[in-house]
């Protein structure tokens, strides 16, 4: 009758043999680190991922609390990627990057979080040029931060313009041709070697040739509003006489004076760089592919049309905070370090676009280097970006009023009558933007 007693007091002993043991080692083992916040950053694959990777490395060495991931997609892609995780309110994003003119149409589905409350004790306003700034706010709220811009330059075939005996353009901004100048000498410069019936030098050519980016510089010179002001109405405005006169001039450009080429826009470059094309707009980023081609080229001011007002093309990616994020304070934090942050230095030494930065546009206006050519390039594109670029507008159907907008140039450019090829498309535009109306306010 002792046995079990004798068992269930041996069991005990060694039950608090362990207990104690176990206490000790507990007591030896240091606590585990915090584990560092991860951030999911979801942006665009291509020539930026070595400045995000090198951006992110310094930003995790000065806070080793957090952590970013990158998620790198095409633009098709990216676009679907972020429509499909945001319209399912996932937490899977903490940071998105956001095409200057889907702004609108992010904040209005509730893509985004207002900035400002993220950004504590910061002037945001006195960070970025003001083209930047507009682009990334909506209804007066800053919904996501430049992380940089563009601009348009006008480049020329210095050997073509000798051989036809015109006197290039200026790279002084006070001394920028107008596109009636430009015509006079594409005129000139447009041209059969052979003696055939076909041109096979042309006098110029834009870059993103029926894309609104580069083309809305035209009727915005001419003082047009493209879309109304709530950004859902086209009829008066995508329509409207400025627009149709900028029209006009286009049609003018490929039918009519013939100087332009019926190219598409992947063909652009490779006409300026083999001398198919005399004159040539493009962003900034091209002089050092011309230069490391060997091209004899030369870089003025974009165009405006005579006694009307200078416009040139701006606007880039932008940095939002997802609005379904649990992460959003250490989010915001990465932001500032991209935007006007010691990242955004990193960043503009490793992508060599436009700056938004101000702190940087100065330090360009002041070094000597972007004196010389072709670095002149950047001192032109930043003066551009800080003094004549004019956002595209904003709208949250962008993306439908660019792509019906974009194959009303491409008619235009192939025959098609402007003002009833734009009275059209308004009415199209119309029709897809009403779905918009009850998301603004």
């Amino acid at each position: 009758m002792k046995k079990p007693v004798f068992k269930m007091t041996c069991f005990l002993s060694l039950l608090l043999t362990v207990s104690a043991c176990s206490s000790a080692n507990q007591a030896n083992v240091a606590p585990k680190p915090n584990t560092p916040i991860e951030l999911t950053f979801v942006t665009l694959n291509g020539r930026d991922n070595d400045g995000y990777n090198e951006v992110i490395n310094h930003f995790e060495k000065a806070n080793p609390d957090i952590k970013v991931r990158l998620e790198m997609y095409p633009y098709r892609q990216l676009l679907e990627t972020v429509e499909v995780k945001m319209g399912s309110k996932s937490k899977d994003i903490d940071i998105l990057s956001v095409d200057a003119p889907l702004v609108a149409n992010y904040t209005v589905k509730g893509y985004l979080e207002p900035l400002e409350p993220l950004f504590k004790d910061v002037n945001f306003k006195d960070k970025w040029i003001k083209s930047s700034l507009d682009a990334g706010t909506y209804n007066g709220a800053l919904m996501a931060a430049p992380i940089n811009t563009s601009s348009q330059v006008l480049y020329y075939n210095k050997d073509i313009l000798n051989e036809r005996g015109i006197v290039p353009p200026s790279p002084d901004i006070d001394k920028r041709w107008t596109w009636e100048q430009l015509v006079d000498s594409a005129k000139k410069l447009t041209f059969n070697k052979n003696g055939g019936n076909q041109p096979d030098v042309f006098g110029f050519s834009f870059e993103q040739i029926d894309r609104p980016y580069q083309l809305l510089a035209l009727p915005q010179s001419l003082g047009a509003q493209v879309i109304s002001a709530n950004g859902i109405t086209a009829t008066g405005y995508t329509n409207s006489s400025q627009m149709s006169e900028a029209g006009k001039f286009y049609f003018d450009l490929f039918n009519t004076w013939k100087v332009s080429p019926k190219i598409s826009s992947d063909l652009s470059v490779e006409f300026f760089m083999t001398g198919k094309v005399a004159m040539f707009i493009g962003g900034p980023y091209n002089a050092e592919k011309f230069k490391n081609a060997n091209l004899n080229f030369g870089i003025a001011p974009h165009p405006y049309f005579q006694g009307k007002k200078v416009a040139t093309p701006t606007g880039s990616w932008h940095a939002g905070i997802s609005k379904y994020s649990a992460k959003k304070e250490a989010a915001a934090k990465f932001i500032q370090y991209l935007t006007f942050g010691e990242g955004a230095k990193i960043w503009n030494d490793k992508h060599h676009d436009v700056p938004a930065y101000l702190d940087i546009l100065n330090e360009i206006e002041k070094d000597p280097k972007y004196n010389a050519f072709p670095n002149q390039v950047m001192r032109i594109a930043a003066y551009e970006a800080r003094n004549t670029g004019v956002p595209r507008p904003s709208t949250p159907g962008y993306l439908e009023w660019e792509s019906i907008l974009g194959k009303s140039f491409e008619d235009m450019k192939n025959g098609a009558e402007p003002k009833s090829t734009l009275d059209t498309a308004s009415k199209q535009i119309d029709g897809l933007l009403k779905k918009y109306e009850s998301l603004v306010k």
